[in-house]
């Protein structure tokens, strides 16, 4: 039986820019990084060390990984990731030179704001709200 998952595999324009915009501008840790032959490399990110998911960076080469840049989810979010206080979140991240889309709002289970990555890729900040009833 299949457990949990464990990564996801992001094409990026630049594995360095993406590198360090997922660590320098969001805060991410580098969980994994080795070269095995002059062109294959490995690259995976998390937020924190006991993340249960890591994104696996990958620089686009072929054509076809090249038009999926930005596009894996088509106009929809690829990535969600959960903060415990959106404001002071967005702040920072803002501050550190993240665009976003707007600021954050109430949505469905919660308060989110969508921003972007260097390749075009649509994430998105999460905050659970809990309703009491």
């Amino acid at each position: 039986m299949i457990n949990s998952t464990c990564q996801i595999t992001l094409f990026v324009k630049s594995k360095e820019e993406a590198k360090a915009f997922y660590t320098e501008k969001l805060g991410f840790i580098i969980r994994d990084e080795a070269q095995f032959t002059d062109d294959w490399s490995y690259l995976t990110v998390s937020p924190r060390a006991n993340s249960e998911i890591v994104i696996e960076l990958i620089e686009a080469v072929t054509a076809e990984e090249k038009q999926l840049v930005g596009r894996q989810a088509a106009e929809q979010v690829l990535l969600m990731f959960k903060v415990y206080d959106i404001h002071n979140t967005y702040q920072h991240l803002k501050a550190n030179g993240v665009k976003f889309e707007g600021e954050p709002v109430k949505v469905p289970g919660g308060i989110g704001v969508g921003f972007e990555d260097l390749s075009g890729n649509k994430l998105d900040l999460f905050e659970e709200v809990n309703h009491e009833n």
